[in-house]
């Protein structure tokens, strides 16, 4: 139970969302993912994607069977991603929006500027706390599943996206062009594609053991 399910809340749908057909996006993006099963699994960036694809199938299937009619979606088009802010703030949206608003940027970027920090300071340092809270959520809710080193790698996923979304709106702002799009899904799926390299992750859904799907390490 998400409170942006429920009326008032303080969470923000962006007016891409205000319309948007998520069964359609459901079968989309399901379509998409068949259509990689058909490329070399060996190929990093199509694990990346992939991996991207199920986890946004998997919730989205869920909250499709489960959700209240108020709740809006949990994720935007991933195919239509224009920058890595976009990426953070609309197309991953609703995902995980409430808790790193809540416990992270909101209350840095209300109370460091009362201790003299500087107003954008304080913005860049409270996206920076909400990207280390991912982090820390992941790593504790993923850590009966995998190694250390894949637990460390997906830390440093979240650390390393929240400095180059810092970065990214540092040097470009609100303003866009096709290098910022560029950029921004060459440093996502990088990122994706390095940690999703240590995460064990079978080579296409037919090399999957469904006998172990939920194997936990002890």
């Amino acid at each position: 139970m998400r409170y942006e399910s429920f009326t008032p809340n303080f969470i923000r749908v962006p007016r891409s969302q205000e319309t948007f057909n998520e069964p359609l996006q459901f079968a989309i993006h399901g379509a998409i993912f068949c259509v990689l099963q058909a490329l070399p699994q060996d190929w990093a960036l199509v694990l990346a994607f992939e991996v991207q694809l199920s986890i946004y199938l998997i919730w989205t299937g869920i909250q499709l069977l489960v959700r209240y009619k108020s709740s809006p979606a949990l994720f935007g088009r991933l195919y239509a991603a224009e920058s890595l802010g976009g990426f953070w703030s609309k197309t991953w949206h609703n995902v995980f929006s409430a808790p790193c608003a809540s416990l992270a940027s909101d209350p840095l970027r209300t109370h460091l500027p009362r201790l003299g920090v500087p107003l954008p300071v304080a913005r860049c340092v409270g996206n920076l706390a909400a990207f280390f809270l991912m982090a820390a959520f992941h790593v504790y809710a993923l850590a009966p599943l995998l190694t250390h080193q894949a637990l460390f790698r997906v830390a440093m996923f979240f650390v390393l996206n929240g400095f180059a979304t810092v970065g990214e709106a540092l040097v470009w702002g609100k303003s866009g062009g096709w290098l910022k799009v560029g950029l921004a899904w060459v440093t996502e799926m990088g990122l994706a594609a390095w940690t999703a390299g240590a995460l064990g992750i079978p080579r296409g859904i037919h090399g999957i053991r469904w006998g172990e799907l939920c194997a936990v390490r002890v």
